[in-house]
């Protein structure tokens, strides 16, 4: 399985066995265990025959970069990958390489008609997907046990997860050939995961158990359910399974809001009546777009990008007990829209743990989220990518072209350390992305060299960012960054100081601006955005409320070089009480509007008319 046809399955039906066709008693919940993440090999199988073979197959491998360890035998005592032996002896492999091309282009016509849909056109495809031939090796699958047959002696294997779906295929591995075969069952079990598989040496395997998906949009809610079906026979001789509700080879993807035909339900959009109604929402109210069709799980403690040449955000926030996926949400401007690229996978055991998520590319070439993303990850001007920092050793990027990540590199020494994603906070600027790091390091990427480099800084020294506690924007009027920060905790307050940066020279200030003694009272600095219209820094939280009950938001003026308050109204996107950490703000310039979105994908609009918004001074 290539990762072109990986995102392919969206074409997928997404609907898993009726009860009908599998008989349960009552569908239990499947919590599945956390895995070490210490191993480089994860979620893979592996099965050791005393005096006689070996065979490994499955996983991610955390160091690859592919993330796919392939087919390994032991080889003195050593795991080792025999994928280019098998690759050499497949006849079939130059149609393997021909469809792979081929499968990579139809993805990107695929996203191309997709995002056409959401913004209102339709998109003639221009590529077709071709037949997919038999590789030299199966699919790669999580969690999908290993059994050896001594009769025929023989390595078998059924289904897995691919992460993106489950699936219910047959292989057998012939050790002393070192060889795959597709085997082709009339009906198999229903597709699932981390089932038993047994031989006795008879010919025969026994399967048992494994877990379907659930798509559940609880929160902290159970993905997975016990099949619970009883046990199915699988006769190497014959190739046939013999067991309860047999059906033929599918795949089973989650469904509802973690898929994308979710998101296309209804007419196509329209363009021209969402500008109609930007036009009328009234000025200095925060007001609700309402897309038809709202993303799930909840993604909290992160931020939202603008992505001001596709007229997208971009939202790649959760982990922890929020949304675990390797899925980057898309709104369209344009058309209140939300684009979910591909079907929601989620990392196996880990999903709703801490800062515990995987490394590396999976075999999907995807990266898993960070424990949160906080303002780790921003849009390129320059690249016109958004760039992913978190990860420790590397830089991941996305690119809404293809709806889905491309590629990596590694990260300078200053911008990896132990937790980076806590406190790497980016910026755009139009030479190129600014990263803040909590050493008060600064760092820009060069897109044309597809790497970082070290700004060096003159003058007063550079505070360090902080988690949840800091923001750096970019003063297009003046050439200059704004950093603001305060000690992590509730006990620590806001001194009203900001840190300014001349972007030409380098040199390093302190501002003391007016009214700073009152700035205590901002509650959350992690989404303070420039505006060149208005040449404010508005605050994405609001005051205390003041005699009338009114909360007022917070801005630094740019100009006046002092902290003052406006009166804001609306449906708030920071929330009753002030601060809101799971929200996401941003800057549209060409339309002249503030953006937000909160944990719950709910997407907020603003125009900000500074003349009628009661500015007076903090």
């Amino acid at each position: 399985m290539t990762r072109a046809l990986a995102a392919l399955a969206l074409v997928v039906a997404a609907v898993a066995p009726s009860a009908s066709a599998v008989p349960q008693d009552k569908p239990k919940s499947y919590r599945l265990p956390p895995t070490d993440l210490k191993q480089r090999v994860i979620w893979g199988s592996s099965l050791e025959i005393p005096d006689g073979p070996s065979l490994a197959f499955g996983g991610q491998d955390q160091q690859s970069e592919t993330g796919n360890p392939h087919t390994r035998i032991k080889i003195e005592g050593q795991w080792v990958s025999i994928y280019e032996e098998l690759t050499a002896a497949n006849p079939n492999q130059p149609q393997v390489e021909k469809y792979r091309q081929a499968a990579a282009l139809a993805k990107i016509e695929q996203a191309r008609v997709r995002f056409g849909w959401f913004e209102g056109k339709t998109v003639v495809p221009r590529h077709a997907v071709p037949p997919e031939p038999v590789d030299c090796e199966p699919p790669p699958r999580a969690l999908s046990p290993i059994a050896y047959d001594a009769k025929s002696k023989l390595f078998v294997i059924f289904g897995g997860d691919h992460l993106d779906f489950l699936m219910n295929d047959t292989w057998v591995f012939d050790p002393a050939r070192r060889k795959w075969t597709k085997r082709a069952p009339p009906t198999a079990p229903p597709p699932r995961a981390n089932h038993t598989l047994k031989a006795d040496g008879d010919g025969k395997v026994v399967l048992s158990g494994g877990y379907t998906y659930t798509s559940s949009t609880d929160y902290v809610g159970g993905q997975y359910r016990d099949h619970g079906d009883g046990e199915w026979i699988y006769d190497l001789a014959a190739d046939q399974w013999s067991g309860k509700g047999g059906i033929p080879e599918t795949r089973v993807t989650r469904t509802g809001r973690f898929h994308p035909d979710y998101y296309q339900q209804g007419s196509m959009p329209d363009p021209a009546a969402f500008s109609a109604w930007l036009a009328a929402v009234p000025p200095n109210t925060w007001t609700l777009t309402k897309p038809p069709q709202l993303p799930a799980l909840n993604r909290d403690w992160g931020t939202a990008v603008l992505d001001p040449d596709r007229d997208l955000i971009l939202r790649w926030s959760g982990g922890h007990s929020a949304h675990g996926g390797t899925d980057v949400l898309q709104y369209h401007l344009n058309t209140n829209r939300w684009e979910l690229t591909a079907p929601v996978e989620f990392p196996l055991g880990q999903l709703y743990s801490n800062t515990e998520y995987p490394d590396g590319w999976n075999f999907n070439h995807r990266p898993w989220i960070t424990g949160h993303t906080y303002q780790n990850y921003g849009y390129d001007p320059v690249l016109k990518k958004m760039l992913f920092t978190g990860r420790r050793t590397h830089c991941y990027l996305y690119d809404p072209d293809v709806g889905d990540w491309t590629s990596r590199f590694s990260k300078p020494k200053g911008m990896a350390y132990g937790d980076c994603f806590y406190t790497l906070t980016l910026t755009p600027t139009p030479q190129g992305l600014v990263c803040w790091t909590q050493e008060g390091k600064l760092f820009r990427f060069r897109a044309e060299a597809s790497e970082w480099v070290e700004l060096p800084l003159t003058g007063t020294t550079m505070p360090g960012s902080v988690v949840d506690n800091s923001t750096i924007v970019y003063d297009s009027k003046r050439d200059r960054l704004l950093a603001v920060r305060k000690g992590y905790g509730d006990k620590n307050q806001f001194d009203g100081t900001i840190a300014v940066v001349e972007v030409k020279s380098g040199k390093v200030t302190l501002l003391s601006p007016a009214g700073k003694e009152k700035a205590v009272a901002v509650p959350y600095l992690c989404q303070l955005r420039y505006d060149p219209t208005t040449d404010l820094v508005l605050g994405g939280c609001t005051l205390e409320p003041d005699g009338e009950g009114l909360r007022r938001t917070p801005a630094y003026d740019c100009a006046g070089d002092r902290w003052v308050s406006l009166k804001i109204g609306g449906d708030d996107p920071s929330g009753k009480k002030g601060r809101n950490v799971s929200l996401g703000m941003m800057v549209d310039a060409k339309r002249k509007l503030y953006w937000a979105v909160d944990t719950n994908s709910n997407v907020f609009v603003l125009r900000l008319d500074v003349a009628t918004a009661d500015l007076k001074p903090m």
